[in-house]
């Protein structure tokens, strides 16, 4: 409730919303570990199609956040930080 300022009574109207919004971003995760552990099989295009979609899908949501409540700018970076790192050092890893 702290990191989005909403109000207790806000918080209770939205609280189904974020409920199915955590697993969600539960599933982006195991998507992305899916991926990870593929990459570590020498699966690496499929490993690397996998993280790329949980990975690029948490960092494009933090872009969202952040065009639409620039105000929520803090919220946005601390949750598109880890994504966005593990995107470049992906495409590092692939070029390389």
């Amino acid at each position: 409730r702290a990191t989005f300022g909403t109000t207790p009574e806000e918080a209770e109207t939205t609280r189904l919303l974020a409920f199915n919004q955590g697993f969600y971003n539960l599933f982006l995760a195991i998507v992305s570990a899916i991926g990870i552990a593929e990459i570590g099989t020498g699966r690496t295009a499929v490993g690397a199609a996998l993280v790329f979609a949980g990975v690029g899908s948490m960092a494009t949501a933090a872009v969202v956040l952040l065009l639409s409540a620039p105000d929520k700018a803090r919220a946005a970076i601390t949750q598109g930080t880890f994504p966005l790192i593990a995107v470049v050092l992906l495409i590092l890893g692939l070029v390389s």
